[in-house]
């Protein structure tokens, strides 16, 4: 049972908290649309943001797909502020991070 406790127990936790989503999305930020770059012509570049969220929790690496949405979500949050409608992201996702650019299209 000892082993049980001290490394099933902690390391199951550590996976379902790595599981999790942390972030929580602004009013109007469901609204903003994530494109590439080429799908952004016509529309002015209000600037950027970088987003960064824990890439791992307890030493255990979350699932980039979900690290990769939550960095989005907070993209859009920040286009929202800024009065945008459309983020890019402009670079890979990087220890957590990634950048993108806030445009507002007609």
């Amino acid at each position: 049972m000892t082993l049980i406790r001290l490394i099933i127990i902690p390391i199951a936790i550590a996976l379902g908290l790595s599981a999790c989503t942390w972030v929580r999305t602004e009013p109007g930020a469901e609204q903003v649309e994530q494109r590439a770059a080429g799908q952004v012509r016509g529309c002015e570049r209000l600037g950027h943001t970088t987003t960064s969220v824990r890439d791992r929790v307890a030493a255990v690496q979350r699932r980039a797909t979900r690290v990769e949405d939550e960095l989005a979500d907070l993209a859009r949050n920040s286009a929202v502020e800024m009065g945008g409608n459309v983020i890019v992201p402009d670079g890979p996702v990087r220890d957590g991070q990634r950048r993108f650019a806030i445009y507002r299209c007609p």
